[in-house]
């Protein structure tokens, strides 16, 4: 057996612990105002210089190896391990008998009364695929003469239990490699794990580690809770075996776990749960910590049946009255509802955590049991963020009949496979419930599930049939369908990513990488195939998902050639389109109209109609129009009035706008002309106020004729004139324009509608002698 020593030592004393903590903390602390978070301080891996100003405090980036390893290290900082080691250079000496001792590096360990975590750190630059075999076979090897060394380093006293990490960034595991690490017992996080664990225990600090370790020693002996009983009481509820009884936090937060959907552990599918608030938590801690008290039930589910110690039974209610011994195993107490609740005791003194808390017991419940239990306790109570719903459908409405569940459900889970694959475009795009978001992790489960329905490719359901119609990407069943769908997505966006790597590296900045880009281009994608299929008369479910992908290929070249050649700006100018409900319809016809440029006869649905919105030629022929019906209105309003009571001084005007407030706004107005540009008050007035004067029954009469225009389709009513009102919106459009206002097809017919009833109501001699003012 090697001996082994240690060649330089950790953090151990306190002091100089927190100091170290103190200056990486300080550092992402005093950049915030550069981050919006402190994930993404680390992500950017800038490495900060204390004894600088703060604006020369940034020295120069960390290497992917080092954010990595820092970002490991604050990690078991924020869990609260007391001992740490000690920069990049902690090492053991191995020494063999008839051998020259060697060192090897262990890149971050953490030690506390109970457990030690030794961990191997591997990163690339980018996303890669590598064989780790190698480094993992090395790791197994060292894993002996390492606990040998703490064991010598600690005394033969300290028998913690040692956790083996494996932590990687930006490269994709293969599976061999993945059973090699599980036949050594090593564990592995990705980047994504690693990022979940950072963020747990940055919102819960120290009582995080109860979390962490309940992932890690899963069914492992607790050496303290062996023993331990309750009284409890045993019964039924929905045929299901439940416990009542009263505990503590401190026993209860050892073998607790709750499932969050941000971890998406496979042992735990599905996972449900929401990760905690910070600020939720901080709120229950102080009022625990005022002398408050919860008297609800923490429910849970314990893993493994339970042993249960009878002592009296009511034969009425078929309830046990007895002692029940709590389960002794890291990860065995299921939390479904109250994590905020029992986590909110973690910071306390012993004194709050030797506090009773009410608890309920199931045993043995699947977690899709305890899944559907989570979600009808919080809807009810508390609306279950809409994000969660959709991201759970996939999960509790996998093989359900209704069609439109079907599809959410595979659409759920696609989105989740897309967001899993490493090295594939969408691999950590997607946000997940809990984690803040980031420039680049901007992409959210109901809008890529809304992209996905609307464009038919995992199916449609049928709604009057309530029948589901198979889409181009659907297989022989769900899950065959995952498999087409996710390769053929992953190729398909991939073909953008490589048309501008810098651009969908942007994320949310990109114009390219975004919710409202990938609707759109789901949908393109479900139009190319139609194309396709009936220009060269192929069958798109009969071909393979990478073949389908290359035969529309050809039809996406002019955008991908154009996105090859684009600027960031160009990007931005062509496709910033509105928010909301609109915009990715506005994206994909602008995607559309590049095809149609070089494929003239690609005319998806709507296309046509879209493209009338667009047509300069009708838009200038509106503008005109809505001119000449301000114009025209104006005229024949106070022309009428003059004829009917005179031009003698301001009769006209007096007599005829009889709205103080009309009167007033103009006059008003018309002061902001110097005296020798000031016109007539009834050119200070507003489209909107044409239709009060004409709509007020002492002069309704006079007006009738001409101004009683029913909507289209209408038989209309006593006074016609809310075509006043929709004259007056569309006007806003040249008259206050923007990049994001414009007509829509529906817009035109109306105009011209009204151009032609009221004009065609006029007297001809008079329209011509307006014409020529008009002209003039």
């Amino acid at each position: 057996m090697p001996d082994t020593e240690w060649l330089n030592s950790i953090y151990t004393d306190s002091k100089k612990l927190k100091r170290e903590a103190a200056k990486r903390r300080k550092a992402y602390k005093e950049l915030s105002v550069l981050k919006s978070s402190v994930q993404e301080y680390i992500d950017d891996g800038w490495e900060v210089d204390k004894e600088l100003k703060i604006k020369t405090r940034i020295r120069k980036p960390w290497s992917h190896d080092e954010k990595l390893e820092n970002k490991v290290w604050y990690l078991f900082h924020l869990l609260g391990y007391p001992e740490i080691s000690e920069g990049r250079n902690f090492q053991v000496t191995i020494k063999r008998k008839g051998a020259d001792p060697y060192t090897k590096q262990i890149d971050v360990l953490a030690k506390d009364d109970e457990t030690v975590v030794v961990t191997e750190c591997k990163s690339s630059a980018r996303i890669t695929r590598r064989s780790l075999q190698k480094d993992i076979e090395e790791f197994a090897n060292l894993k002996s003469p390492i606990a040998n060394a703490i064991k010598k380093h600690y005394g033969p006293h300290y028998k913690p239990k040692i956790i083996w990490l494996f932590v990687t960034s930006n490269i994709a595991w293969s599976q061999p490699d993945r059973q090699r690490a599980a036949g050594a017992r090593i564990n592995i996080i990705t980047e994504k794990q690693l990022r979940y664990y950072v963020q747990i225990a940055d919102h819960l600090r120290a009582a995080a580690r109860f979390q962490f370790l309940a992932e890690f020693l899963q069914d492992q002996k607790i050496p303290e809770m062996d023993g331990i009983h309750v009284p409890a009481v045993r019964g039924k509820l929905g045929g299901k075996v439940f416990y009542s009884f009263v505990s503590t936090p401190k026993q209860m937060l050892k073998i607790a776990f709750v499932n969050h959907r941000s971890l998406n552990d496979p042992a735990g599918a599905p996972s449900y749960q929401r990760l905690v608030s910070r600020t939720r938590l901080r709120q229950v801690s102080r009022f625990i910590h005022g002398g408050g008290f919860f008297p609800t039930n923490i429910l849970v589910n314990f893993s493994r049946k339970c042993r249960f110690e009878h002592v009296a039974k009511d034969e009425e209610t078929n309830v046990i009255f007895g002692n029940l011994y709590l389960p002794s195993q890291y990860r065995s107490a299921w939390i479904i509802d109250g994590q905020h609740r029992l986590y909110g005791y973690a910071p306390l003194s012993d004194k709050h955590l030797n506090q009773n808390i009410m608890v309920v017991a199931f045993e043995n419940l699947k977690k899709e049991e305890e899944a559907n239990l989570f979600v009808t306790i919080n809807h009810e109570q508390k609306s279950v963020p809409k994000t969660l719903l959709d991201d759970l459908e996939g999960e509790l409405k996998w093989g359900s009949d209704r069609p439109t569940e079907r599809i959410g459900a595979v659409s759920a889970r696609l989105i989740g496979l897309l967001n899993n694959d490493i090295g594939e475009p969408l691999y950590g795009r997607v946000t997940q419930q809990g984690i803040s978001p980031t420039e680049k992790t901007c992409l959210t489960v109901p809008a890529l599930k809304d992209g996905l329905r609307r464009s038919g490719l995992v199916g449609e359901a049928i709604l009057k049939k309530k029948e589901f119609a198979p889409g181009v990407l659907c297989g022989t069943n769900d899950t065959a369908t995952l498999d087409r769908a996710r390769s053929a997505l992953n190729s398909f966006f991939q073909l953008l990513a490589n048309a501008n790597v810098t651009q969908w590296e942007s994320g949310r900045q990109g114009y390219l990488c975004t919710n409202v880009a990938l609707q759109a281009y789901l949908k393109l994608f479900s139009s190319l195939v139609d194309y396709m299929e009936s220009n060269k008369g192929l069958s798109a479910r009969e071909l393979e998902p990478n073949d389908l992908v290359s035969e529309v290929e050809e039809y996406m070249d002019p955008i991908l050639l154009w996105l090859s050649e684009a600027t960031a700006s160009q990007i931005e100018k062509r496709f910033k389109v509105q928010f909301g409900s609109g915009g990715p319809r506005e994206y994909y016809y602008r995607l559309c109209q590049m095809i149609c440029e070089s494929f003239s006869d690609f005319s998806p649905e709507g296309m046509d109609e879209w493209v009338k919105g667009q047509s300069e030629e009708l838009v200038d022929d509106a503008d005109k129009k809505l001119k000449e019906l301000n114009i025209h209105v104006q005229k024949t309003i106070f022309a009428t009035f003059k004829q009917q009571y005179g031009t003698d001084g301001d009769a006209y005007w007096n007599k005829g706008v009889i709205d103080k407030k009309i009167k007033t706004r103009a006059y008003e107005k018309s002061l902001d002309d110097d005296d020798e540009d000031r016109l007539p008050l009834e050119n200070y007035l507003d489209f909107i106020e044409y239709k009060k004067i004409v709509e007020n029954k002492v002069h309704w009469n006079i007006f009738k004729s001409l101004f009683d225009i029913p909507e289209p389709g209408e038989k209309g009513y006593s006074k016609n004139v809310r075509w006043m009102e929709r004259i007056n919106e569309l006007r806003r459009i040249p008259a206050h324009a923007t990049e994001k206002r414009h007509y829509k097809p529906i817009d035109f017919e109306y105009i011209d509608y009204i151009y032609e009833e009221f004009m065609g109501r006029l007297n001809p001699e008079d329209l011509a002698a307006s014409n020529q003012e008009v002209a003039e």
